[in-house]
């Protein structure tokens, strides 16, 4: 079930609630086959959620890579290997250029929000610069945002793993969650945080939800009814 936010609290997200949101939101995403899942460090107390994706540089999926939501990163390369020969995947790498993307949801205790990190690699592993990662935004939102690109997404260290990952910055999280969060309130609506959250900075990076995250909100809003 949704959590609804209470009217007395301030539109910033405890670590808790965070948590919760979560939870909900994979518990879906295993049922339709997504891939998000929920991974935690050893000795740390925090974890974060993740999934992995292949695109075309294009933006498109490619077909081989489609239904392996389910599977290691070793598994699905392990059936392409199998699938194709080598001077087939050569072609792939060459001619289709395939990315693979790696998405990473953290709370930031700063903000007291959500946080997405990514990074993004071809299948020969060179990882793609800030310039090409501008390059995969679209054009709604690209003239926008590179009005500050520093402002909008970075390269830092991972908090938890430690290693260069880009991230979009939560500074404005609140800004333009706080009119969803109030309309929810208005109308006395339960919401999903993450779910609203990552479908409004998902499609910046590429990330695109299945509509079937906000269906599952509004049946339990009208169950509630």
């Amino acid at each position: 079930m949704s959590l609804n936010l209470d009217a007395e609290d301030d539109f910033c997200l405890e670590e808790n609630r965070f948590k919760q949101y979560c939870a909900e939101f994979i518990k879906h995403s295993q049922q339709i086959g997504d891939g998000w899942e929920w991974k935690s460090i050893k000795d740390f107390p925090d974890g974060y959620m993740s999934k992995t994706h292949f695109q075309m540089k294009n933006g498109n999926t490619p077909s081989i890579f489609k239904d392996s939501t389910k599977e290691s990163d070793e598994q699905t390369l392990t059936r392409v290997e199998e699938a194709l020969d080598d001077s087939q995947v050569a072609g792939i790498c060459a001619t289709s250029e395939v990315i693979r993307y790696e998405y990473h949801v953290l709370y930031s205790s700063s903000y007291q929000v959500p946080v997405l990190y990514f990074r993004a690699c071809f299948l020969d592993g060179r990882p793609l610069t800030l310039d090409e990662i501008w390059e995969g935004v679209h054009e709604c939102y690209r003239a926008r945002l590179q009005e500050g690109p520093w402002d909008t997404i970075t390269q830092q260290e991972h908090p938890l793993l430690g290693q260069p990952f880009f991230v979009l910055h939560p500074c404005r999280t609140n800004e333009f969650m706080a009119p969803v969060l109030a309309n929810s309130r208005r109308e006395n609506r339960n919401i999903n945080y993450i779910t609203s959250w990552l479908s409004i900075v998902g499609p910046v990076v590429g990330l695109n939800l299945p509509l079937s995250y906000a269906k599952l909100v509004s049946e339990q809003n009208t169950k509630a009814d």
